[in-house]
């Protein structure tokens, strides 16, 4: 008999918290809209971001800026070449 008194009890227990749960969430459903749309609007800015930042294929680059390039390769080598120069005969 105690047994089945501590079962109903039990049950009963369980059915108030399960309808307090909905009681409180169809109050609270503008808010819990809310913050699904704050979740999903952040899902799409991540998404967007990824799209942004991702990997594409470089631009190709005009005559003109690798002629660019190469002669400012030049001079660094230039400078480089004439540091060590500098540094090995300050060694010397």
């Amino acid at each position: 008999m105690l047994a089945l008194l501590s079962t109903f009890v039990f049950a009963a227990a369980a059915t108030f918290a399960i309808a307090a749960v909905f009681v409180t969430m169809k109050g609270r459903r503008s808010q819990i809209a809310a913050l699904l749309a704050d979740y999903r609007s952040l899902q799409q800015d991540r998404e967007f971001l990824v799209y942004v930042t991702g990997v594409q294929r470089p631009a190709p680059r005009a005559a003109v800026d690798q002629q660019v390039r190469r002669t400012t390769r030049r001079a660094l080598k230039r400078a480089e070449a004439a540091r060590s120069a500098r540094s090995l005969r300050a060694a010397a």
